[in-house]
């Protein structure tokens, strides 16, 4: 009896989600500076995790 109530509250969930799925729109723009500066951050974020992980590696 609770496994049939599950399975009836998931399918709930998922044909819920699936309709706000279908009625929403996610945008979003990235110009001018802050964008150049996000983009540098992330790569040189990634390039110091990297060459960290590189070192403690080797030690």
């Amino acid at each position: 009896m609770n496994e049939m109530r599950n399975k009836t509250a998931n399918e709930n969930w998922s044909q819920s989600a699936s309709e706000v799925a279908k009625h929403s729109s996610i945008s979003f723009s990235l110009s001018g500076w802050p964008a150049a500066a996000t983009l540098i951050s992330i790569s040189t974020s990634v390039v110091l995790i990297y060459a960290i992980k590189a070192f403690a590696a080797r030690v």
